[in-house]
């Protein structure tokens, strides 16, 4: 969760995180771009928890519909589960204080095509862990 104030000094330890150096492969408008993103982001308190809470998940009941929103179930025509990916899941297991720099460089990089439709694979854009990613508004909103 993000917070509307202001800070005075970034910072330094996230500004040298590998995630948020950006490829000097990138062409310079892109690479600009996402730069001036990531300054102004560290200019803003962001408030991230260290991790996401298993337990109270489970407790409430939510931990079975947000579990189903996590995996990517690739089916055939008779609904037989071809791939079942876990690499959401996973990530919010994830017991390291990587979610700043993942959440930095994901406001950086993320980029939206409003003349595209909801279910374009492309219209959204953003990088994650230093690796291009693409995807639509549905599967966004997912």
């Amino acid at each position: 969760m993000a917070r509307r104030t202001q800070r005075t000094n970034p910072p330094e330890d996230v500004i040298d995180h590998r995630f948020l150096q950006f490829p000097q492969t990138l062409d310079n408008a892109t690479r600009a771009r996402y730069v001036n993103n990531l300054r102004l982001l560290l200019t803003k308190e962001i408030d991230i928890a260290p991790l996401f809470d298993w337990e109270l998940a489970t407790q409430t009941g939510l931990a079975a519909l947000i579990h189903d929103f996590l995996q990517y179930k690739n089916s055939d025509a008779s609904g037989v589960h071809l791939l079942v990916c876990q690499g959401w899941a996973r990530l919010f297991r994830i017991q390291e204080p990587v979610y700043q720099e993942f959440l930095l460089e994901f406001y950086a990089t993320v980029s939206y095509d409003p003349r595209k439709t909801p279910n374009d694979r492309t219209s959204f854009s953003f990088k994650l862990g230093g690796v291009s990613r693409e995807c639509s508004v549905i599967e966004l909103a997912t």
